[in-house]
């Protein structure tokens, strides 16, 4: 009986063994997926994983959902055209939030100054 659940438990360790585990990729290899190959899908996997917080920075300090759309997108294209340049790849979602913050304020601004 023993030596039946012994080799039950050799088998499920080979098949995890055999397994592949492959880790998603981390924001600083994906960047510089982008970055080298303007690798779309690296860029929309960004996108997916960050989205979230920079929209929500942005519908925080912007009580017009256009205007935070706007500001959505416009991080993004910072992170576009920055891609390259960025120096710390493992801090990028303190960076979104950063360039978010900073963009939705100037939009804030802006649209006051319009009102």
């Amino acid at each position: 009986m023993a030596t039946g659940k012994l080799s039950g438990f050799l088998r499920h360790l080979r098949h995890i063994v055999r397994a592949p585990q492959t880790a998603p990729p981390s924001d600083g290899q994906l960047l510089e997926q982008f970055a080298a190959n303007r690798d779309e899908a690296a860029f929309a996997t960004l996108v997916q994983r960050h989205g979230p917080l920079v929209l929500g920075v942005c519908r925080r300090l912007l009580s017009n959902p256009r205007d935070a759309e706007d500001a959505f997108q416009a991080t993004f294209v910072v992170l576009a055209r920055q891609a390259k340049s960025l120096r710390r790849q493992s801090a990028l979602a303190s960076w979104l939030y950063r360039v978010a913050y900073q963009t939705a304020m100037r939009a804030r601004t802006n649209s006051q100054h319009v009102a």
